[in-house]
């Protein structure tokens, strides 16, 4: 895969006037139709009408930092009167007395700044805002002044850039952090709900890296979980890494920032319909988790052959291997055969057999013969096996007492080769569909 870089794109608005005077002692007409002071006022009327509009309030995408990604992204919420007050919400780690990750509500003041533009001021002391703002060091709060008095370098000042109906996008006055605000279209606790749900659902602690890709270029997220996460061209030992902050939604994740990937532009992703990857706006950029490397190299447990998949000839070993367990001990038996891990002494990571070992088939061991799984490409698994393959202690002591072990290879050898993945979750499967790439032989691992 080709790798390339990605870049940052910040976008800042500049209001220019323009003064034109003239030496003629006639007046000549006013370019403008109202004047900048009137047009501030106008749009601090229209933002006031807009920021109160909202019957479920306003859910803010909240930032820190000068541009670097330091803590991750937070979702407040905000419910704007005319009078000038706001009840703020949230659940974050930054929580004090007590509160940390507990929903919490606070009442304060704003106010509307008419400066050069529009200021959003959120100009007195709120527990769920404050805290990113206090000048102290956001790890032993309130006692440690951090140097330079910038805390965690939150804004309670917000530059207005832009404001739509559904959406305002703002600018910390101090440390530029761009800070999204947009209408609620549930109550604040079903968003909150709704977006542990979708957090939970594409991210984990076991497959926490993805790949990013346009369909040419490719790299790769790592740590998406935390909201904080590291971007590079490779998962180990990147050459480059940027940190990016994202806030997670219902629907998917949204970057602080717009980002671009070859020629594509983009900054949110959704889950798509059959919940396969995450998409940008356009659909030109999709985010896969690396379930197939998962799959193939990182799973701790073992998933089991469905038997009734298997070719007649691989039914008539399994036969065998239970027969040569019952030569090694009438109380044993077959249970299942998969890939995994086994648990024996001198452990193999491959195919795996777990058999009983008493006749109310109420307690299991494992045996295991290591077997070589790669990931040729995306959603591949190739599966090869070689006559140096390595039993565990389990499977050398079922041996001594029977023929087991030629049989077990034998069924190694039967599945031998390269296979396309299907899993049964793009995020965090439990079971795949293999599905032999010459043909030879399709199975389901449960």
């Amino acid at each position: 895969m080709k790798m390339k870089g990605i870049r940052y794109i910040v976008v800042s608005v500049a209001l220019v006037s323009i003064a034109l005077v003239g030496c003629s002692r006639f007046e000549e007409e006013d370019l403008f139709e109202e004047s900048a002071a009137l047009r501030i006022e106008h749009n601090a009327e229209k933002l006031q009408e807009i920021l109160v509009n909202a019957p479920y309030g306003w859910v803010m995408q909240y930032y820190t930092g000068r541009g670097v990604a330091v803590f991750e992204g937070f979702n407040l919420f905000a419910k704007f009167e005319k009078g000038g007050k706001v009840t703020l919400a949230g659940n974050h780690r930054y929580l004090r007395n007590g509160n940390a990750n507990k929903y919490t509500e606070c009442a304060s003041l704003y106010e509307l700044i008419r400066e050069d533009g529009l200021v959003l001021a959120f100009n007195t002391w709120n527990d769920v805002l404050t805290p990113f703002v206090d000048p102290v060091s956001y790890w032993a709060a309130p006692n440690n002044l951090l140097k330079d008095g910038e805390g965690m370098q939150g804004d309670q000042n917000l530059v207005v850039m832009s404001m739509r109906e559904d959406e305002i996008i703002c600018r910390g006055e101090r440390y530029d952090a761009l800070i999204r605000l947009v209408k609620a279209d549930c109550d604040w606790q079903t968003y909150i709900n709704d977006t542990k749900a979708m957090k939970e659902r594409i991210t984990n602690s076991f497959i926490d890296s993805y790949y990013i890709t346009d369909g040419i270029d490719t790299m790769y997220y790592v740590g998406l979980r935390n909201g904080r996460y590291r971007l590079s061209e490779r998962v180990n030992n990147p050459l480059r890494v940027d940190s990016i902050s994202c806030c997670f939604t219902p629907t998917g994740f949204r970057n602080e920032r717009v980002d671009t990937l070859g020629r594509h532009i983009f900054q949110e992703f959704k889950l798509n319909e059959d919940a396969s990857a995450l998409v940008s706006e356009d659909g030109h950029v999709q985010v896969f988790a690396t379930w197939d490397n998962y799959i193939v190299n990182v799973r701790n447990t073992t998933w089991n052959f469905n038997q009734d998949q298997l070719s007649d000839e691989q039914k008539n070993l399994l036969e065998q291997i239970n027969t040569e367990l019952y030569a090694f001990n009438k109380n044993y038996s077959l249970a299942s055969i998969g890939l995994g891990r086994s648990t024996g002494s001198g452990a193999v990571r491959g195919l795996v057999l777990t058999f009983y070992v008493n006749t109310a088939k109420s307690k299991t061991n494992t045996a295991g013969l290591s077997l070589t799984t790669n990931c040729p490409s995306y959603g591949k698994m190739e599966i090869l096996y070689g006559a140096d393959e390595k039993a565990d202690g389990n499977l050398t002591n079922l041996n001594k007492k029977s023929n087991i072990e030629e049989v077990v290879r034998q069924f190694a050898a039967s599945i031998s080769g390269t296979y396309d993945i299907i899993p049964n979750d793009y995020f965090l499967p439990t079971g795949c569909e293999l599905h032999a790439v010459d043909g030879s032989g399709d199975y389901i691992l449960e």
